[in-house]
Formats: structure tokens, sequence, C-alpha cells
């Protein structure tokens, strides 16, 4: 059965898993590029390991590639998260909202 966004878009009630493409931040166990942005070497940092600070995502499984298409391995839950609206709105990825109006 469908059910009403924030965004007064209708979403099927089906269970989606919102993940990020990082948790936390690089703090001084990272490299300088690392810290700076320009490398990623892990998904979750010990500096604030609950926060996502990337682009989040939705998936079906956690096995399973996002909505948007993005790589599965590249992906890391978000704790406490059950839909995109539980994460700031900068981070939601578009095409992952616009494909859950239509699943």
């Amino acid at each position: 059965m469908p059910f009403p966004t924030a965004f007064g878009e209708m979403l099927c009630a089906m269970a989606l898993l919102v993940a990020t493409e990082r948790l936390g931040w690089p703090g001084e166990e990272s490299g300088r590029l690392e810290r700076a942005g320009f490398v990623q070497r892990r998904l979750t940092y010990p500096s604030n390991p609950e926060e996502p600070t990337a682009t989040c995502h939705l998936q079906r499984a956690e096995d399973e590639d996002a909505l948007c298409g993005y790589q599965w391995e590249g992906l890391v839950r978000v704790p406490g998260a059950t839909t995109l609206e539980d994460v700031p709105e900068w981070s939601r990825c578009q095409r992952c909202a616009e494909a859950a109006t239509r699943a």
C-alpha cells in the first residue's frame, strides 16, 4: 500500500535499507590525501562513526546495488535510518528517491 512522504510523493510500503558511501570523518589515523577527501580507504571512520558524511542511497537488500545503480560493495548501512528522511537532505541520492516512488 503506498503512503505519502514529506515531499508529497507516494512510496510503496516495501522495506528499503538506507546506506551511505561513508560514515564518520577521517582523523589523524588517516593520511593527508584521505583527510582532504581525495582518497577514501574505508567505509567507516572513527570520528563520528554513526553520522553519514557522504551520499545516502536506498537498497532492497545489503547485497544488492542501490536503486540508482551505485554498487553495493561501496555502501554501509546508516545506523537508525529507516527512510531517506532520516538523513540530512544534502546527502540524499535523488535518483534513489525517484526510483523508490516508481517501485
